[in-house]
């Protein structure tokens, strides 16, 4: 019996361990631990997740391209500021902008407003009331960094046809600036004016809302272009296609007013609305207000209504005060157009007793000591910093640019 139990304990442990061994061999049946593993990462199921994450990364968007753009008004040469910039051989302009000339040189395009014909021998020079600046002034414009200078204002015909086309002539010979708003022909009226800089292409037209009285001859109605709503309707149709963006040149509104007219702000609904991006404004001598025109189909366009005087020699305390646009102009790949950084620098022109010293200086670089030596000072309200910060306070408000 005890041999019998003995065989039968024997027997029983043999089938628990046979069993045990069949159980573990079953689980991992066919397979090796290897093999597991890849099955497991080539499953049908997390296959096209890791795809699927990879495919929903976003795309990184290639950056805009950027062309920064400063604006000024009125280069308004009287008698006073001609005589002082005489030298031997000519004259020389460019100490005048001395101050403000890094401003200008580093935008990548600079816009001024030259308010007077540029004859040559054609008429003599001359300022007010009937001007005639000497080439030089242009040529300075462009030495300092201005690459597109206007030509279009109520000074244009003061000197007659024979001193517009003397001017175009002057403008032609150089290959280094852009002139709009004087024309020597039909094809040159035609002509688009667009500037290309760093893979935008911005087009240019330009107004004035009259020539003094002094009549644009009928036989050549294309030297001036004057403000007419059918012909720069026609005009921005002509050019649209051919550019990214578009400045309109607007000389306007009424002198020494603060504040736009309701035909400024009229015109420059009208202009929004047909897709103009920026409006540049100026006649009135004095700073107007900047402002974010939208129309009701959407477009938007950024205008300063008057960038006031560049330089000048008059005697009112205001029109010693005018103004610089500046801002950025951005292409997206899809070829959307922003304005960024868009805001006004004012200017202070200064000269003293004997019509000397006429400079021209950004507010942030204005002092009183200089203030105090300013010759407007015998003739208007006194000349002071804290003067100039509270008018571009209240022209300006958001868009006063108040340091470098």
């Amino acid at each position: 019996m005890k041999i019998f139990k003995r065989l039968m304990a024997a027997m029983a442990i043999l089938i628990i361990a046979l069993s045990f061994i069949t159980g573990c061999a079953g689980e991992n049946e066919g397979q090796s631990e290897t093999e597991q593993t890849v099955n497991v990462q080539t499953d049908a199921h997390s296959e096209p997740a890791v795809k699927e994450k990879e495919e929903t990364q976003p795309q990184k968007e290639p950056e805009p391209e950027e062309v920064t753009m400063i604006a000024v008004g009125d280069n308004l040469l009287h008698n006073t500021v001609i005589k002082a910039a005489k030298t031997g051989d000519g004259y020389d302009f460019k100490p005048m902008y001395e101050n403000v000339r890094e401003l200008i040189e580093s935008a990548d395009i600079a816009f001024v407003n030259q308010e007077a014909p540029l004859a040559g021998n054609i008429a003599e020079v001359s300022g007010y009331p009937n001007f005639n600046s000497p080439q030089e002034a242009g040529r300075d414009l462009v030495e300092i960094g201005f690459d597109v200078i206007n030509q279009a204002n109520n000074h244009s015909m003061d000197k007659g046809k024979k001193a517009v086309m003397a001017t175009v002539d002057f403008w032609k010979n150089r290959d280094d600036s852009v002139m709009l708003g004087m024309y020597g022909d039909e094809d040159d009226r035609s002509t688009f004016r667009i500037v290309e800089k760093n893979g935008i292409k911005i087009g240019f037209l330009s107004y004035t809302y009259g020539t003094n009285g002094i009549p644009i001859p009928k036989d050549t109605p294309y030297l001036i272009p004057l403000i007419d709503k059918d012909v720069i309707k026609a005009d921005i149709e002509g050019i649209e296609d051919k550019c990214d963006a578009l400045a309109v040149s607007m000389h306007w509104g009424v002198e020494y007013q603060l504040k736009q007219n309701g035909t400024q702000e009229e015109l420059a609904e009208f202009l929004c609305s047909l897709g103009v991006d920026l409006i540049i404004g100026h006649h009135p001598h004095v700073i107007q207000p900047a402002a974010w025109i939208e129309s009701e189909n959407g477009n938007r366009a950024f205008c300063v209504y008057s960038l006031g005087n560049f330089i000048s020699s008059q005697e009112k305390t205001n029109t010693m005060l005018g103004g610089m646009m500046s801002l950025t102009l951005r292409k997206y790949p899809d070829g959307r157009i922003e304005i960024t950084d868009e805001g006004v620098i004012p200017l202070v022109t200064h000269y003293e007793n004997g019509g000397k010293n006429y400079r021209v200086y950004p507010l942030w670089d204005y002092t009183d000591d200089l203030a105090k030596r300013h010759r407007v000072n015998a003739k208007d309200k006194k000349v002071t910093v804290e003067y100039f910060e509270k008018l571009s306070e209240d022209i300006l408000g958001e868009f006063w640019i108040k340091a470098k």
